[in-house]
């Protein structure tokens, strides 16, 4: 599903390859492609004890954390952690279709004991990571099935880990994350074998493994076919970041995507975000980055990998894009990209691009439906995130958003958090991506098989007896920050790109810039063999 590259010979003419340079670089403007609408769909709704506004599919004292990311499955099945409850331990919530409950709550392992973000499949499996429990045999990474929560697996895995982080569960079964052993970080698979898991660390850092080329590892993904994509750091930071963007495979190779300029001076990325990039099944890449215009202002670029080509998505102060937020992207099999952003206007929104136009999916002000009837995305106080983590979209166009409620005409009253699944709708005769929209050479092979049917889940299926951050308060009520990455220091001089204003350069600036460093960039990678390490 890759696209074809046209190369800019000598041959083609000056003006012909400028042409195709900007057609790769201009922002997503609209080419008669179909861009699904979208019915919001209201999963739970969370909200403090007290408030006269109750809450939805959830007991009030029941709080989100202030980032977090909430998996969608192909099939819309939906699940989040819960930081705060009443009983004072995290949470698991599922659901489906406008239904759902809390599924597991965490029992208490010492005040430390905290579950980290869900992953989910369209099988029913969930998996989460548990880590600063008192007692360290009860750290882990815990698997259950939503037609049986009560029956919870634990596996110590890999051997040393102490915590998991951005943790996925895809279709074939198959857990990635990022662990830490000894408080450094390792990129694990576990794919399932007989009973258990089969683990394989796909990439460690240096201060484990001297042969190990990686400094640091930021957060990655997982897509179906057991292949996960990251960021590293090859070397310490200075004025230039030096940095690469990778695909592992199991089988141990990992081929090379992309180089910050400090590795690659034809490169026109200055620095790779702190946020995980999105990796589909095709593997296509869409990823956070910043340019540097000719001034040193940064400006925040969402970019994404063909699998033959760079193309801008979105970048900073051009188009209907004021400011991209550090939030992760995310990218289905179709090549649908979901990321937060300003809009020219100053409000935030969440939007959707096929690679040629941008659509808003919801946008801050916008009334929508609830529980409680029509309610506007709103914060008390206006300068308030009023969504919360990064959006995730599955394989049909569906895209789960968290948002901030008032009532439509009083933003001074507080209706909670809600969970929202956008539903896509696609004009007639055009692909919607299927049910099933994932490539059929995946396996449903789920790590408990069990069915997808809503179980009745009304207790906690936990049994009594046994955060890579950005730089601004989200949308959630916990009061959390960003899950966006462990923060870096930045070189002398350089200004955060994490959505603080300041990165404000006109892009006609920086298309000169743009245009010499990516032709040099793409041209270099065409006469090089790929990199396999």
């Amino acid at each position: 599903m890759s696209e074809a590259t046209q190369s800019c010979g000598p041959s083609q003419g000056r003006t012909r390859c400028i042409g195709f340079m900007l057609g790769m670089l201009v922002l997503a403007t609209p080419a008669g492609a179909a861009l699904p609408d979208y019915t919001l769909q209201l999963q739970a709704r969370t909200n403090l004890i007290g408030n006269d506004s109750g809450a939805y599919n959830v007991a009030p004292g029941n709080l989100i954390a202030g980032s977090l990311q909430v998996p969608i499955a192909r099939d819309r099945q939906v699940a989040f952690r819960l930081s705060i409850t009443p009983e004072g331990s995290s949470a698991v919530w599922w659901g489906q279709d406008g239904r759902g409950s809390r599924i597991y709550l965490l029992p208490h392992f010492g005040e430390d004991a905290r579950t980290g973000d869900p992953g989910i499949n369209s099988l029913g499996d969930i998996a989460f990571g548990v880590a600063g429990a008192s007692d360290p045999v009860n750290n882990g990474l815990y698997l259950l099935n939503a037609q049986k929560p009560s029956e919870v697996r634990i596996f110590h895995e890999p051997l040393g880990a102490t915590d998991w982080q951005n943790l996925w569960l895809n279709e074939a079964g198959q857990l990635g994350f990022r662990a830490l052993i000894s408080g450094n970080r390792v990129y694990g698979l576990m794919t399932p074998s007989g009973t258990g898991f089969q683990t394989v660390l796909l990439a460690k850092e240096k201060a484990l493994d001297p042969s190990s080329p990686y400094e640091f590892l930021y957060a990655p993904t997982l897509n179906d076919k057991g292949q996960i994509a990251g960021v590293a750091d090859v070397a310490a930071i200075s004025t230039e970041y030096f940095q690469e963007l990778r695909v592992f495979n199991a089988d141990g190779t990992s081929t090379l995507i992309a180089r910050s300029r400090g590795l690659d001076a034809a490169s026109p990325i200055y620095r790779f975000a702190s946020v995980q990039p999105a990796l589909n099944n095709p593997g296509k890449i869409a990823f956070l980055g910043t340019v540097r215009d000719p001034t040193g202002k940064n400006l925040l670029t969402l970019w994404l990998w063909t699998g033959t080509e760079l193309r801008v998505l979105a970048q900073n102060g051009s188009g209907d894009i004021r400011e991209l937020e550090s939030f992760p992207p995310d990218i289905n099999d179709s090549g649908l990209v979901v990321f937060r952003a300003f809009d020219s206007t100053g409000k935030r929104a969440v939007w959707v691009s096929d690679g040629q136009a941008l659509k808003r999916v919801v946008t801050e002000h916008d009334i929508i439906p609830s529980d409680l009837g029509p309610a506007r995305v709103d914060q008390e106080t206006p300068s308030s995130p009023v969504f919360a983590g990064g959006p995730l979209i599955n394989a049909r166009g569906d895209v789960s958003v968290v948002a901030g409620l008032a009532p439509p005409d009083n933003d001074q009253e507080e209706w909670g958090t809600a969970i929202y699944v956008a539903q896509a709708a696609f004009p007639p005769g055009e692909p919607d991506g299927g049910v099933d929209g994932g490539s059929p050479e995946t396996p449903d092979a789920g790590v408990d098989g069990g069915s997808s049917e809503m179980p009745d889940a009304s207790v906690d299926g936990g049994s009594g007896d046994v955060p890579d951050s950005g730089t601004q308060t989200d949308g959630g009520t916990s009061g959390e920050t960003p899950d966006g990455g462990d923060s870096e220091p930045l070189p002398p001089g350089d200004k955060a790109d994490s959505g603080c204003g300041c990165q404000t350069a006109p892009t006609a600036a920086l298309w000169p810039l743009l245009l010499l460093g990516l032709a040099r960039y793409l041209s270099a990678r065409r006469r090089g063999a790929v990199d396999r390490g």
